[in-house]
């Protein structure tokens, strides 16, 4: 694998930075299929109302020679004090070149070092499927994810009744949680904001016992 991601410049993009945040949307819009990528337009406007939000969705640009090569979707949630990691995407005429490292690396350095201390992290979350290749998750253990055992059931956007075999995994910034931090409330909460209430009482809520401990350093 050539690697060029020691020239790779990942930036957070502003609401106000409107040619910045159509290029990532274009290339964003290439990268998933129907099941797993919600729509740019969802994402442009969940991002120009973050600064009233109570969660804010983070865009970060990955460039290489000017030209938009990837970039990455994240949600910070400070009821939890924690980042979920929404998607990492290269522009297929890119991948190959060890970018998705690069962009990842590059991520967790900006996310560990926000430009508001009182929004640092104590652990970035996510999730995979199928489709993003057993060599991504080898990648991101290598990194230091740590994976829960059980599946992750991930519901299509596509298809109604459709579930995906996920995984989730998090990366700790440190070991120590904020206080009174709920590991159960805050993926709960993911989940139904990410695929519906509905979806997380039918497939999450039953399993949630028996897939995390309550102890989150477990």
């Amino acid at each position: 694998m050539r690697t060029e991601s020691a020239s790779l410049i990942v930036r957070p993009l502003r609401p106000a930075d409107r040619q910045g945040v159509d290029q990532l949307l274009r290339v964003y819009a290439g990268c998933f299929n129907a099941d797993e990528g919600v729509s740019p337009g969802i994402l442009r406007r969940v991002f120009e109302s973050s600064g009233h939000a109570v969660n804010s969705l983070h865009l970060f640009q990955a460039k290489l020679g000017g030209a938009t090569a990837g970039g990455a979707v994240t949600l910070f949630l400070p009821a939890f004090q924690s980042v979920f990691g929404s998607y990492i995407f290269v522009s297929p005429k890119w991948r190959g070149r060890g970018l998705g490292v690069g962009i990842l690396r590059e991520l967790l350095c900006l996310e560990r070092h926000p430009a508001r201390p009182e929004s640092r992290p104590w652990r970035i979350y996510g999730e995979i499927t199928a489709s993003s290749g057993s060599w991504w998750q080898k990648t991101l253990a290598k990194e230091g994810f740590r994976f829960f055992p059980a599946r992750w059931p991930v519901p299509s956007y596509d298809k109604p009744g459709k579930v995906l075999k996920g995984r989730l995994c998090f990366y700790p910034f440190t070991d120590r949680p904020p206080a009174r931090f709920s590991q159960p409330a805050m993926l709960a909460y993911v989940y139904a904001l990410f695929y519906g209430p509905e979806h997380m009482h039918r497939y999450l809520l039953p399993r949630l016992r028996s897939f995390v401990a309550l102890d989150p350093s477990a």
